[in-house]
């Protein structure tokens, strides 16, 4: 099993190789890049860590080792990279994230905070589409899509600078918008390889490598007029709807990264996992 996995990694899986990034271009180009953090879901699988956390019931904002929320951490990470653009997507409990989050000068950034339309329930996409609607979040700028419970960590280097930098060299190619990817993922159940009817090998919870994206998106000015015309006919969602196309048009780049330097905060186990690792390792 493990070689057949393995032929099938190597097979579907080749990160960007070549000239190395360009780091000072990317923190040159940060300024001009907004930070978009959806920070809107309800956490309905984290109602309960949330008021062990002592009652915090908006996911964003639940609290990090070193005092820090997970919402608090993504401005962070990307303030320190030379961001100073944000919008933060919020619904559920919206009053109380902008209210953490300020204007962001503790940061040294400027936050704006972007609340769903009346009523909810329009998703990412249509809540990137309603901030711009408002003005909220500028159509012409680059952005980053970053999910407030998605998280890079043990990362050698700086995520963000990385992030922007590939995708300033993919932008040049013709690239229209650039994610980052996990190179697999473990499957959560009891893995087996069958033969002529007998099972002829068995691993619990065997790594899949197929990549699978983290959540986290940099789109070109582009990619955004595209989202919003498709707006209102077939578009629910940018990933699932226009992702395939981008790809089959050779137009979506990728930033690879190993599995265990990410984690999406959407369970008990994951958040405790998450926890764990930064007490362990000190990483912020």
């Amino acid at each position: 099993m493990h070689q057949e996995l393995s032929d099938l990694g190597r097979a579907i899986c080749r990160p960007r190789a070549g000239e190395p990034l360009d780091t000072a271009r990317a923190r040159a180009e940060a300024p001009s890049v907004t930070v978009v953090i959806p920070a809107g879901g309800f956490g309905y699988r984290m109602r309960d860590v949330a008021q062990e956390a002592g009652g915090v019931t908006q996911k964003s904002l639940l609290p990090l080792p070193n005092g820090e929320t997970l919402i608090d951490r993504v401005v962070r990470q990307y303030a320190a990279c030379g961001f100073r653009e944000f919008v933060a997507l919020v619904n559920h409990e919206g009053a109380e994230v902008e209210r953490h989050l300020g204007d962001g000068s503790r940061w040294g950034v400027r936050i704006r905070c972007s609340y769903d339309p009346e009523g909810g329930g329009s998703g990412r996409t249509g809540a990137m589409l309603h901030a711009v609607r408002r003005g909220a979040l500028p159509a012409d700028r680059r952005m980053v899509v970053h999910n407030a419970d998605c998280h890079v960590f043990g990362y050698a280097g700086s995520f963000p600078d990385d992030l922007l930098a590939l995708h300033l060299a993919s932008a040049n190619e013709g690239a229209i918008a650039t994610l980052a990817a996990v190179e697999g993922t473990p499957y959560p159940f009891t893995g087996m390889s069958i033969r002529d009817g007998r099972v002829s090998a068995v691993e619990m919870y065997p790594f899949i490598p197929v990549p699978t994206h983290t959540g986290i998106t940099l789109l070109e000015p582009e990619a955004l007029t595209i989202i919003e015309d498709r707006a209102g006919r077939t578009l629910k969602n940018f990933e699932a709807d226009l992702f395939p196309e981008w790809a089959r048009a050779g137009r979506l780049a990728a930033m690879v990264l190993p599995y265990d330097h990410w984690v999406a905060v959407d369970d008990r186990k994951s958040y405790q996992r998450f926890r764990e690792a930064l007490a362990a390792s000190g990483d912020r």
